[in-house]
């Protein structure tokens, strides 16, 4: 699938045109409706997909369920399990499986369903996918009856199914296979634990807890735990640890792996694939899976030994620690060996160790090496044969058959389904599947796990300027100081108030007592002659500043008003 930033780069070396971005998305977008449509079509030839199958590889199991209760048909559900991968997981795989489900990226509407084995050399053997609605009961349910049946489950006994704690497979397996030892992936129950005990340093207490090949050693690596978080060691045992730690692990499946990683990896490998219509993804998955077992086939020609290169590789790491093991021997193929302050003991005869990661992995570890080094220099005898070459070679035997295009699928006379309700969800799809705190980021970016970082205000290490500590001693001074300003400025304000009420208060009495003055002014002049009053109103007059000419009109003016004033 072509990323936008690809993308524009190959227009403009392929057709000399320079776009810009918002240009390529519109031009995907256009190119993602014409898929959805696309997709649509290919649902009407899914019959006619599954007798191409059939046809060119007999003795495959392929399934097809349509939605119950329908007026027309409407896919649901589409189960493959080829004839080639059954007959080589038969042959040369142990009886592990890993159940796993994973969405779809692009046009195809559902989820996909897979189920993978381990072949000799400890990778990946995908065994059969189907394509369903969603995850839950019923999927499963009905994906596990068909799966069951292929590879001759029956009961489960011997067999080891590896999970996550989805519902719909822990109850499915409990009705199928109830005899089965179902473990549950600890990847996924050290995430939920995680989210209440986020500190690093309990991480590696965990894994010890969970790797932990025997009780006591789990009890041990559980008190180490609890030294640092009591809650924390309290909280691993809600899920059993029956089903997510090797001290509980049955002997003989030769399996020691607390992980479903190998699903993982198959999502992870297929990737690409998922972003098809419903028949493009299910054919290339299809060549993926032809590709990958005449490649395998091809390179174990190559190998001259008899155990598998990835088990040789553990074989050798056990060899370098076995140098600082001390054996002691009984006499009788019994070993005591002395590894640091712990001790264990090794009976060849039984092909036993009191650790028990041997009898669990079926692969010797450093302190059988050393007893074994004591008896003979051939460690090969006593890796479990699931392991060979030949248990490999056996794995990869058997040839997937090329299929015809569409256009020479034979036609099937069942009705045409048609494509499932689209449901689009608000946002932009997620490509990329979510990262977990403990995962490593992409190589190809540069994480700022880390990086030292300084504060530009306190020149300190650990936090930003945004951060700083020194932020809240300013804030607080800041808002004493605004609290002494405020108290300053209340205290100015009262004591302004109470000089401007003085002054009003002085003011008003002055003017009271000029008023009361003038009343009885105006009283004597209204007593007084004409003849007295002529002198007193242009000593006034003079005192006004008028002119000559105007004196005796403003007299009379003042005489009439004081006449006015008086009655």
């Amino acid at each position: 699938m072509w990323k936008i930033s690809s993308l524009k780069q190959h227009i403009q070396e392929d057709m000399f045109a320079n776009v810009t971005i918002a240009q390529v998305k519109r031009a995907k977008k256009i190119l993602m409706k014409k898929w959805l449509d696309a997709r649509k079509g290919q649902y009407s030839r899914i019959f006619d997909y599954q007798l191409e199958l059939l046809r060119s590889n007999p003795g495959s199991t392929v399934e097809v369920k349509l939605e119950p209760n329908q007026v027309k048909p409407i896919f649901q559900r589409i189960y493959i399990c080829l004839e080639a991968c059954k007959k080589g997981f038969m042959a040369g795989c142990r009886k592990v499986i890993g159940l796993d489900g994973c969405f779809f990226k692009g046009a195809t509407n559902g989820e996909l369903l897979c189920v993978v084995g381990r072949d000799a050399n400890n990778q990946m053997y995908p065994l059969a996918w189907a394509v369903v609605e969603k995850e839950n009961n019923d999927s499963w349910d009905w994906f596990c009856s068909l799966l069951f049946r292929d590879v001759n489950v029956l009961d489960g006994e011997g067999w080891v199914i590896i999970s996550d704690q989805q519902k719909g497979i822990i109850t499915t397996v409990s009705n199928w296979a109830p005899r089965a030892k179902h473990r549950n992936c600890a990847r996924h129950i050290y995430a939920n634990w995680r989210m209440k005990f986020k500190n690093k340093e309990w991480q590696k207490p965990f894994w010890a807890c969970a790797k932990a090949a025997s009780v006591s050693f789990f009890n041990y690596c559980r008190a180490k735990l609890a030294q640092l978080t009591v809650l924390g060691s309290r909280a691993m045992l809600k899920t059993d640890p029956k089903h997510w730690c090797r001290a509980w692990f049955k002997l003989g499946s030769n399996c020691d792996s607390v992980d479903n990683n190998m699903c993982e990896s198959f999502n992870k490998w297929i990737v690409e694939a998922r972003f098809l219509p419903i028949l493009f993804m299910l054919e290339t998955i299809r060549r993926m899976v032809m590709v990958k077992i005449q490649e395998n086939r091809d390179k174990c020609e190559k190998w001259d030994d008899i155990i598998c290169p990835n088990i040789n590789k553990k074989l050798s790491k056990a060899i370098d620690v076995s140098g600082i093991c001390h054996a002691v021997s009984n006499g009788n193929n019994c070993f005591e060996v002395q590894h640091g302050s712990q001790r264990f003991t090794v009976d060849l005869n039984q092909m036993t160790y009191s650790c028990r990661y041997w009898q669990l992995s079926g692969i010797v570890c450093a302190h059988a090496v050393s007893a074994i080094h004591q008896h003979t220099n051939q460690l090969h005898g006593y890796v479990a044969s699931c392991y060979s070459v030949e248990a490999f070679k056996k794995t990869y035997a058997y040839y997937l058959q090329p299929v015809e295009g569409p256009q020479g699928w034979p036609e099937s006379d069942k009705p045409k389904p048609l494509a499932p309700g689209y449901v689009k969800m608000p946002g932009r799809p997620r490509k990329e599947r979510k990262r977990e705190g403990t995962e490593k980021p992409k190589a190809t970016k540069v994480s700022r796990v880390g990086t030292l970082i300084r504060c530009r205000k306190c020149k300190c290490t650990g936090h930003n300027k945004t951060t700083c500590p020194g932020n809240a001693a300013s804030s607080s001074n800041g808002a004493a100081t605004v609290g002494q300003n405020a108290a300053s400025g209340n205290a100015a304000r009262s004591f302004t108030k109470s000089r401007s009420n003085a002054k009003a208060s002085k003011m008003s009495s002055s003017q009271a007592n000029v008023k009361t003055s003038q009343q009885s002014t105006s009283r004597k002049r209204a007593s007084t002659t004409d003849e007295n009053f002529g002198p007193m109103q242009k000593r006034e007059n003079k005192s006004l500043g008028l002119p000559k000419h105007k004196m005796k009109a403003s007299s009379n003016i003042a005489v009439k008003n004081v006449t006015v004033n008086v009655q």
